[in-house]
């Protein structure tokens, strides 16, 4: 073969700097084709794209990451209940009985036995926090594999001033530092507040649904998943600041709406049953659509004279609605593990679902994990 056809492909080698040839290869130079400019304008969008995207993806990890280890800061103010509820309010040693599930129960002091309502030891430190502070919710034994609670919060009450929606959407965005957070706060509707003169036959409590990070209410929905669920964990233990030892049993749990057009009957507003005082809002009512919705039946007596807490938080199913738990306070002579044994799965059915939820999944149910 001769020189010349050797010689015949070979190209000028470009002697210019490294990095004056990496830059002619990714920016548009004099000289360049059109198709050649073209390319290297997609190439630095693109560029400009994946910077934004990993910042963004920066900020979204570093917000889960704050977001997870608040919740777990707030559990170090919860108070101490095995120490609480063997001893009085005074601090000193009371007698202490059981009741018929051979729960210990301490002996009531004359103030409780009379029904007089004073702040609880255990909640003094929680008020000089934040005076908001109206109690602590827990469900005990629910929790991730390092032992920490899902649900273990103290729970707050905005001071009603005229304007309901202002005041209750206020802990939605703030922690119990007053601090803009992003999960926001567990907290009791505030339109009857919870002080020294009493409280709501029916405390409607709030918190989100932050689905994937798992905070606030999150892990409610899990109690779709099937009546295995609930019979795992059945009590939720709620004390207002002027309790203790209170254990509440769920009595009921479903799908709600919340706007009139999301079904096509009169809704069932659970929010405002906050007292049963009235034909609109009366006890038989109510518990009359807590049994028609739930997705569970069980045997326990329900009078307007027990008293209810109800869980509220996102349902994401199906968009803009709410998944609902409620909950009856145990009264010393109910058998808690006979509750347990009725608890039983309704059919399809025997279940009275709104109008947006039959349009997606019919008249079913349907979970798709508590982070969907």
């Amino acid at each position: 073969m001769s020189m010349t056809n050797e010689l015949k492909n070979l190209q000028k080698q470009d002697d210019t700097n490294f990095f004056v040839r990496l830059a002619k290869y990714f920016f548009p130079c004099k000289g360049d084709s059109v198709s050649e400019i073209v390319r290297k304008i997609i190439f630095m969008l693109s560029i400009v794209l994946f910077l934004m995207s990993l910042n963004e993806l920066t900020n979204f990890l570093k917000n889960d990451e704050t977001e997870l280890s608040y919740t777990q800061s707030i559990t170090k103010y919860e108070p101490d209940w095995n120490k609480i509820n063997g001893q009085d309010p005074a601090g000193e040693d009371a007698p202490v009985v059981t009741d018929n599930n051979g729960t210990a129960k301490p002996t009531a002091d004359p103030d409780e036995q009379l029904g007089v309502r004073k702040l609880q030891e255990w909640a003094k430190e929680l008020r000089e926090k934040n005076e908001e502070v109206v109690g602590w919710i827990k469900i005990p034994g629910f929790c991730d594999s390092f032992g920490n609670e899902y649900i273990n919060f103290p729970v707050l009450q905005k001071k009603y001033e005229g304007d309901i929606d202002a005041a209750n959407d206020y802990y939605l965005t703030h922690d119990i530092n007053n601090n803009y957070y992003e999960s926001g706060s567990i907290f009791a509707d505030c339109y009857i507040p919870i002080d020294e003169n009493g409280q709501p036959d029916n405390i409607v409590i709030y918190g989100h649904n932050m689905r994937r990070i798992g905070t606030v209410f999150s892990h409610l929905n899990e109690y779709k998943s099937g009546v295995d669920q609930l019979k795992k964990y059945p009590v939720i233990e709620f004390n207002t600041v002027y309790e203790r030892n209170q254990r509440y049993v769920i009595i009921g749990c479903f799908v709600a709406a919340v706007s009139d057009w999301q079904d096509d009957v009169e809704i069932f507003d659970y929010w405002r049953f906050r007292n049963f005082d009235n034909d609109k809002h009366s006890f038989e009512r109510w518990i009359s659509n807590v049994r028609k919705q739930s997705w569970y039946s069980c045997d326990v007596e329900c009078t307007a004279d027990d008293d209810y807490i109800t869980l509220s938080t996102c349902s994401n199913e199906v968009k803009g609605m709410r998944y609902v738990i409620v909950a009856k306070k145990l009264r010393a002579d109910e058998n808690l593990d006979l509750i347990i044994r009725s608890y039983e799965e309704k059919a399809d059915r025997d279940i009275y679902f709104p109008k947006v939820w039959r349009n997606v999944w019919g008249n079913n149910k349907k979970y798709l994990g508590w982070a969907y």
